[in-house]
Formats: C-alpha cells, structure tokens, sequence
C-alpha cells in the first residue's frame, strides 16, 4: 500500500495512445469506438487496485500549441492526424476519471509531461514522495531520490540507478541523450545519423551536451589533422618512388610529413583515444623515422618503408561509424541545443491545484455505471451491478501459479484437472509451422486462479532439466488423451498440432476461445487472447515482447526465464479457463451456441486432419515451370523497355511514374493513399491506353504467381511427408467462410492458363485420384431460398441454364433466342447482385452504356421482384439492428451503420450486408457439407481424404478402385446436407492432376 505522502502522477494522453494501438478493433454493438478507452480503464483499474494510492492524478494534452512551438514551429509538425476512431473517444478518458474519483490535470499552452514535471517539484517540496507513471523515456529526467517511474505496461519500477541500468545513463543525463538522438514522435531534430545507441555511448563516456559539443570539435580537428597527415605521406610515396627524385624534393615532402605530424599529435582529444593512438606513436618513434630528412639523398624507396606502418594505423582510425557521428555533432551543435531545449520540461507551469488537492476521491457509482453500460465494458458493468467497486474488484482475481520441476508436482496438477472436469491450455513453441515446431512449454489452468506451467524446451545456462519423457508421457499424456477431461484453448487446432508431434494428442476438445469470440463477433479484426481478457475478465495480460524484447535485441522464448515464463503462460492459462465460461454463457444468450455446437466446433478436428495431411505437388514440374516462367519475364521485359524506348527497373513504382507519366507523358489515374503520389496499381494500368500496359498487367501476374506459388511451394514441401501443408482459418472471413495460407491455395487462378499449370503440379499419391466436388451455382440456388421468387426457383426445379433463363426473362424473349452478349449481361447481373453491382460496373464490365445498365438492372427487378424486395428488407434490417444473420443463424456485425459515416461507407456496408446473408449461408452450406462428406466416409470406412476446400469445391484423394463409391457417396452427402425450396447440385470430376478436376 502507498505511503499517505506519496503522489501518483499518470501520463493519461500517452496511456490513452498506448491502449489505442495496443488493443484493435474493439467497439459497442452500436459501433462506438472502446479499444483505447478499455486499455486505459484496465491500466486506472490495477494501477489503483495494486498501489492504493492517496493521491493520484492524471495528466492530459489539451489541442493547440504550446511554448515549445513558438520556439521550433516544425515541433510535432510530422505527426500524422488523429485517428478518428481516437478523437471519439479522447473526451471520455476525462470521464472516466472523474467518476472513478481520479483528479484530471491539463493547462492551455502545457503539455501532460510539463505538469508532471511541475507536480513533482511541487510534491518534493511539500514533502511527498512522486511515482510517474508513464513509460515514455522523456519522463525519465524527473526521477531523483524520492521520485521513481513506473512502466505499467511492464510492471517495472525506476528509480535513479534503475534508469542508469535500464536506459544506460542516469536521469541527469537523460536530456543530453534526446538531445543527441531526437525524437521522431515529437518531431525533435537530435543530430541526423545519430540514434539511441549511439547517443547513450557519446554521453555515457564524455558528459553532458556542451562537454559532448566541446569533443566534437577536438575529434574534427583531429579528424582533419590525420587527413592532412595522410595528404603528405602519401606525397612522399609518390616524390620516393622516382629514383632520379632530387634531394630536395624529397627533403620538402619528408618535412611536410614531420609538420603534419606534430599537427596531428597535438589534436589527440583525451585519454580515452591514447590507447588507439598509441600505434601511431610508436610507428612514428623508430629510428628509421628520427630524421627522415636526412637520408633523402639515398635513392630508393627508403622513405616510404617507414611511414606505411603509420599509414595503415591512420587509415584503421575510420573504423565504425565514430568519424561520421562527430562531424554530425560539431556540425549540428545548434539543432542538439535546439533539441535539448525542446525535451526539456518545464517544471514552472501556472498551475492551480495544490498537491493536497490531488487527493482520490470517492467512484461516482451512477456516473460510472452509465459510463460503463454506454462502453459495454463487460466486467465493469457487472461488477456494479452487483454493489462491488469495480476498481477494488480490480484485485479480486487472486492467482496460484506453480512451476512443474519434478514428477509429483505434475501429477498433482493432472489430478486437478481431472478433478475440475476441464482444463484450459496455453502454450509457446519455437520457430516454424505447427506441424514442424516443437513446443517450449504449456500451461495448465483448472479454475479459481490455480495454474501451473510446464517447461517443455528452455535453453539457458541455468534452465531446469525437462521432466522424463516416460513421465510426461504418463501424466500428461494420459490427461491430454482423456475425452472425458474438456480441454479449452485459444486455438484448439494449433495446440492439437503441436503436442500431436510429442505423441499427446488432445482428446475431449473444449471450448475454442478465438473460434468462439469470431462466432459471437464476427468481422472484428483481434480476437487476440489478451484483448477477449480485457474485455470479457478486465485483465491485463503481460506481452510476450515484455519478456522476449524487440527488435536488435530480441531473444528467443526459450532464452527466457522459467519463472518468467510461468508467469506469462499461466496467467494465458488462467484467463482461458475463465474466458471459456463467459463467452460459453454469450453463445447461449445469442441464440449462437446451435452453430458453434454443430458446425463450427465439430469442424476443427476436421480441419486439423485435412492440415496434417497435406496434399502432394510434383517439385520437378514446378522447377521446370520456374525457368520456363523466368524466359517470359525476361521477355516481357525486353517488350516494357522497348515501349518505353529505355532500360529501368519495371519493379520499382518510382522508375514506373518516370517513364509513364514524365516521358511518354500518360495521363495518372489516382494518387497513392499515403505518399500521395500517382498511382501505378492495376486499375490504373488498365485504365491507360499505351500498349506498355497491357505488357506490365501480364509481367505483374506471372512474376506474382511465380514467386508466390512456383518458387515457394517447393519450399514449403515438409521434409517428413513430402507434402504441403496449408492452414485454415475459420476466423478469417466475416461471412464465415473459411480462409487458407502458409500457402493460400485458394487464391490459385483456376481460369487461367498459369493458373491452370500451376494446378497441374498439385498430384495425388500413386494409386490414387483426385475428386472435385464443386456445388453448382450454390449462391443463386441460396438466393432463390431466401428470397422465395417464384421464378427463380421455378427455373432452377426444372434445371434451366439459369443465367439463359434470366436473359429471357429480361430481355423478354423466348430461351432459344438468347444471344451470347444477352447471356453474358445476365450472368453478370446475376452474380452482381450478390455484391450490389451498380450500374456503373454493369456498363464498364459489359461494354454497355450507363443508362443501358440502368435499365437492365431495373429490369431485373421488375421480373425478380422478390429479390428486389429481399434485398431491400435485408439493409432495412442492418441499418436498424446493425446486424444480419445467415440461414443458419450466423451474425455479421455491422457497427459503423450506427456511426455517423459518408453515404459511400454506408452503401458498401449495406452491399457487404446483403452479401453475408448470401455468401454467409452458402459458406455455412459448405461446412455442413464438408462434416456430411467426412461422416458418410468414415462411417463407410473409406481410404478417401479431404484434401481441400475451395471456394465451394471440395478436393479429395481417392483410392482408384473407390472412385465410382466414393464419389457417389460424396454427392449424396453434398446434396441432401439441408433441404432448400431447391435442389442442390454437384458437379464432379476425376483427374490425376488439380488441373484435370478444375
């Protein structure tokens, strides 16, 4: 608990972006923006919670200039603008404060930094000790005896010789590191070329700014004097080299060098360059050197045997970066003052509260609850609901982590498990894919805070022995195996994969967080664990790179300390178990719990087996492929240079606007979202009427397929199947349709030529064929149920060509007159509608003209009224519920039609609407399908896999002497999978090759 005198000052704008760009992509279902808002709570919450403060505030940034623009103008003038989602939720940062009884500090013309500085000297001279909380290194220069830092991100406490060792210098010298280095965030110059690590190494050895400023200048002239040095020796190699040199030239240049010398030796900066100086000083010490001039009569190349020595010594003094980062100080001097300036706080603001003043006040409960009600923060809302103090309740959740070193204490976590009926795991595991990787440790959870972590591969000097593989093999083994013990996880598929590798497979698969979160939200883009803690538990979880580090100094997992690990895991763990619960008690109260219970969950053991399995691809033939791929390029780019009448670079976009726009003087379409700059995407190349870009489309897609697909699937072959393993995704797509990478064979071209040869490398295993079972048409025949047009179903029932059916129907002529063009215009309008094709595209992708697409699509809708009526009814329904729902119950949220947004963003929501419930239920359609097809088979006991699905195909490897079997199995199952007012249909093909079933 904090002293009575202590002060807790909070760094709230910078908490608030921290949380902003930390957690993504949370909202209310009325599509208000929460994810920095949530950050911030739960950081208010535990900072409270765990330190009890007396006194606390929290410092904000207000708009506007302050002092240090009118100093440097261009200060912050780099930063990009506010994000739009963060300007809506900034003024609730204030309110949440307030009602958690947390003062609010901020001064026009100030920064939060400023008041911090000033609240701290205020509070030192009242007698009160100061922790800043902020992880913003600026803040360091405050720390002194009686005031530390605190990162709460880390959980890690400064104070003056904890900044020394963490950041290198101690927090006097903070200032003069910033002014060195700079900073990008605020715009603050530092001195060009020169970075942190730099920087702590310049201060650390020479002191402060001036005394760094006042080497800078030692080292320049030194700098010079060695070149000058090195100008005259290298004179006297050239005089000593022609053996008729007179005497006297050679006595000129030999005393230019003893000149140069005495220069050069003059300049030597301080003790710290004695040492590397001190070769040159013995160099130039031999006897040989004592008096050059005296022995130029000598012919030969007496002169110069001595001085090489020298020379390599004064050449070896440009080693490193040093020379250049000094010639950037004593050139810069004004900007690092500038700079030093500007990262100075002013600890002198016009301030109005005392330090007294700042005291914690008591929660406004109703204030907060509206607050908390209005944000949908889960857990804050129920906690006062309940009459329990949300900040209090902060440090409820009491946790009881172990380590498991030795066998008796692994078996008491296993019969935990047991006990509970259901554990929740977490894991971390070295580089590579899941089926490759092998794991570091796992963490086990059983509820009431009780956790323990197990490491598996840590690999330090002092790292644990790992526990017998007989004994994990019997423990842990026996548990993962036991179906009758729910096993939760943040990616059960993932987790099967990895342990499967130990010989553990996971039995009695439980509830799947991530999959979990997706079925409830779907089309959210973070379904991290530590942002479904937050919101669901009021969590923070410790990141990874808190214990891994970043960048340059990055370490892997297994570097990591067990304790450490145990910590971070089991914590996972831990949130897992309890997350599993209230997102299990989510799905039942959403009328979601039927979908994830029948289709989602049951297809992730499926999905496993499809990944584990993997298809086969014929390495020669790509190889082959690759070369013949590399002639073309090489082609198309003799053709793009001879268009362009010179040589460039055709990957690079600069060269590209060169020659498209300056000198052959094209006009640009667009420009570039973030540099601004003419655009040479696709759409603008096909756009331009140059026979150069029709050359460049054709160049981009076969380099991209080349290397995308001809060059890396050799790399990806696993070396123990032979095989390549893709990944499914079944949070990938809003619509719920399932996404594939690592390699994404869905996106493989089936219409083209290169797309086909591509697909002509993927076989099946000898004595095997593949079958393609591909749904005809599913999203019209889906579409036809929905709506319920007449027509359209009449057609399909009777097995029309339903785009020929359609052309009729519009163009009002019987089907046998149906030209091609009218064909091809239905077809068009007929997969348009699925994504609210306007009659813009109609004219572009037809030929037609605006108002000919016009009128056709309006005649569409005359003949197919229901569809017309369906589609309006389905942006009525989003536009007030902000969400759909598919055939079989699926919701797709749509959060911005709440929003105030432009009428573009509305009408591509609305289009993206309409499309779920479509696309929705034809994906839901083929999931079904796929458990049917892997029911019907096992049950039959057949040899046949499913190897793929795609789009709405599936691909199996079928025993030849199956085939007739095995596929009518399969189209029975795909076509009876749900009783639609139509019929589905199935097309299939055999083939020893993807390219032959395509």
């Amino acid at each position: 608990m904090a002293d009575s005198k202590t002060l807790y000052l909070l760094d709230g704008t910078a908490q608030l972006y921290r949380a902003y760009f930390a957690v993504r992509g949370l909202t209310t279902s009325q599509g208000f923006p929460t994810n920095a808002l949530f950050g911030f709570t739960s950081m208010l919450r535990k900072l409270i919670a765990e330190e009890r403060p007396t006194h606390l505030a929290v410092t904000f940034d207000l708009p506007g200039k302050t002092f240090r623009h009118e100093r440097y103008p261009e200060y912050k003038a780099n930063r990009p603008p506010t994000p739009d989602d963060m300007k809506q939720q900034a003024p609730y940062a204030g309110k949440i404060c307030a009602a958690l009884g947390v003062p609010v500090l901020s001064l026009e013309g100030y920064e939060a930094d400023d008041l911090i500085a000033t609240y701290t000297r205020l509070a030192r001279e009242a007698g009160y000790d100061v922790v800043i909380v902020s992880s913003d290194k600026d803040l360091l220069q405050l720390v002194a005896p009686g005031v530390t830092a605190l990162n709460p991100s880390k959980d890690l406490r400064l104070d003056p010789e904890g900044v020394a060792k963490h950041f290198g210098v101690a927090p006097g010298s903070v200032l003069d590191v910033l002014a060195l280095m700079g900073d990008s965030v605020d715009n603050i110059p530092g001195v060009p070329g020169v970075g942190e690590k730099t920087a702590l190494s310049i201060v650390s050895v020479y002191g402060d700014l001036e005394a760094v400023l006042e080497r800078a200048a030692r080292f320049v002239a030194l700098y010079d004097a060695r070149d000058r040095l090195l100008a005259a020796i290298e004179a006297v190699e050239k005089v000593d080299a022609v053996e008729e040199t007179a005497s006297r030239e050679i006595s000129a240049a030999a005393a230019a060098v003893t000149a140069a010398l005495e220069t050069f030796v003059a300049h030597e900066p301080d003790a710290v360059w004695a040492e590397r100086l001190q070769p040159v000083r013995e160099a130039l010490a031999t006897d040989e050197m004592a008096d050059v001039a005296a022995r130029t009569g000598q012919p030969g190349k007496i002169v110069i045997r001595p001085l090489r020595p020298v020379k390599r010594e004064l050449k070896a003094l440009d080693k490193g970066s040093a020379k250049k980062s000094w010639y950037a100080i004593a050139s810069n001097a004004e900007q690092a003052r500038l700079s030093r300036e500007l990262a100075s706080l002013n600890d002198r603001a016009p301030v109005e509260p005392t330090v007294d003043e700042l005291e914690l006040g008591e929660m406004n409960r109703e204030e907060a609850l509206e607050l908390f009600r209005f944000l949908e923060f889960t857990a804050q809302t129920a906690e006062l609901e309940a009459g329990t103090n949300p900040v209090a309740a902060a440090k409820i959740h009491e946790t009881h982590y172990a380590t498991l070193l030795d066998v008796e204490k692994l078996r008491e976590a296993v019969a935990e498990c047991r006990e509970a009926g259901a554990c929740a795991l977490t894991w971390v595991s070295g580089p590579g894919d899941p089926l490759r990787a092998e794991p570091i440790g796992l963490a086990l959870a059983w509820g009431d805070g009780k956790a323990a972590y197990l490491p598996l591969g840590h690999n330090y000097l002092a790292a644990p022995p790992v526990l017998p593989d007989e004994e994990l093999a019997e423990q842990l083994g026996a548990l993962l195996s036991d179906g009758s013990v729910a096993k939760h996880a943040h990616d059960l598929k993932t987790l099967d994969h990895l342990l499967r590798r130990r010989g553990w497979p996971v039995e009695g698969w439980g509830l799947d967080t991530k999959l979990a979160a997706f079925v409830l939200h779907s089309g959210r883009s973070n379904y991290a664990l530590g942002t479904l803690a937050e919101k669901y538990l009021g969590r923070t979880l410790e990141q990874r790179e808190n214990l891994t580090g970043t960048g340059a100094k990055r370490r892997g997992f297994d570097e990591v300390e067990v304790e450490a690990a145990t910590r971070y895991l089991a914590a996972g763990a831990d949130a897992v178990f309890d997350l599993a619960a209230k997102l299990r008690a989510e799905l039942e109260e959403s009328e979601l719990a039927r979908l994830y219970d029948e289709m989602e969950a049951p297809l992730l053991p499926l999905l496993a087996r499809m990944e584990r399995y993997g298809i086969r691809v014929d390495v020669d033939r790509l190889a082959a492929m690759s070369e013949e791929m590399e002639r073309r390029l090489a082609t198309l780019t003799s053709e793009i240079h001879d268009e362009a009448g010179r040589e460039f670079n055709v990957d690079s976009p600069k060269q590209l606007r060169e020659v498209l726009f300056d000198e052959l003087g094209l006009k640009p379409g667009r420009k570039t979202a973030k540099s601004k700059v003419a655009s040479t995407d696709a759409q603008t190349l096909e756009e331009l009427d140059h026979p150069i870009a029709g050359l460049l489309l054709e160049y981009r897609e076969l380099s991209k397929l080349k290397s995308t697909y001809v060059d890396a699937l050799p790399r990806l072959v696993h070396p123990d199947t032979g095989r390549v393993h893709t990944s499914y995704q079944p949070t990938g797509a809003a619509t719920g349709r399932l996404s594939s990478n690592d390699p994404n064979l869905q996106n493989i071209p089936a219409r083209t030529d290169d797309g086909r040869r591509i697909r002509s490398a993927f076989v099946p295993a000898d004595g095997m064929l593949f079958l393609a079972s591909d749904y005809s048409q599913v999203e019209l025949r889906v579409l036809a149920h929905l709506t319920g047009d007449e027509a359209l179903t009449t057609a399909f029932r009777a097995g029309e060509d339903i785009h020929r059916y359609t052309a009729a129907q519009v163009f009002g002529v019987v089907p046998d007159l149906v030209t091609d063009q009218m064909r091809t215009g239905a077809k068009a309008v007929n997969f348009g509608i699925l994504y609210g094709m306007s009659e813009f595209r109609l004219a572009r992708e037809q030929g037609m003209t605006r108002t000919e697409a016009k009128r056709f699509i309006q005649t569409y809708f005359e003949r197919f009224h229901s569809v017309r009526d369906y589609i309006e009814s389905v942006r009525e329904q989003a536009l007030r519920d902000g969400a759909v729902r598919t055939l079989f119950g699926r919701v797709r949220w749509f959060p911005q039609l709440r929003q105030r947004i432009s009428r573009v963003a509305q009408e591509q929501a609305l289009r993206a609407a309409v499309n779920t419930t479509i696309q929705g239920t034809a994906a839901d359609l083929m999931k079904l399908a796929m458990l049917a097809v892997d029911r019907e088979l096992s049950s039959a006991g057949s040899h046949a896999r499913v190897l793929l699905q795609v789009h709405d195909e599936l691909l199996l490897e079928v025993p030849e002497d199956a085939l007739e079997e095995t596929a009518a199995t399969v189209r029975r199952a795909m076509e009876t999978v749900h009783p639609l007012s139509v019929p589905l249909a199935v097309d299939q093909k055999t083939g020893h090759s993807w390219e032959e079933v395509t």
